[in-house]
């Protein structure tokens, strides 16, 4: 039997389109800055191992965990703010 679920700590996720990898009206993809939002507490990287990106297309995720929600919330926002994601 399975152990019942449990909250291992506070998280926000962020979900990374391939938008992203087209800022600031480029024609060719390129990498989002992944080192700035991962130098942030908490922050867990997935992608997905898509071959290519493309707008609208989901590319994987950002997770954010901290010992509080409004921390992991903060935090979320600075890495949405470093990758070019709206606010929300």
């Amino acid at each position: 039997p399975l152990v019942a679920p449990r909250l291992h700590s506070p998280a926000v996720m962020l979900n990374l389109l391939g938008d992203l990898w087209f800022r600031a009206g480029a024609t060719e993809p390129r990498l989002p800055p992944w080192d700035a939002a991962l130098a942030l507490p908490g922050v867990h990287l997935h992608l997905y191992g898509k071959a290519e990106a493309r707008r609208g297309r989901k590319m994987g995720h950002l997770t954010v965990t901290a010992a509080s929600a409004d921390a992991a919330h903060a935090t979320a926002l600075q890495a949405a703010a470093l990758l070019g994601i709206e606010p929300w």
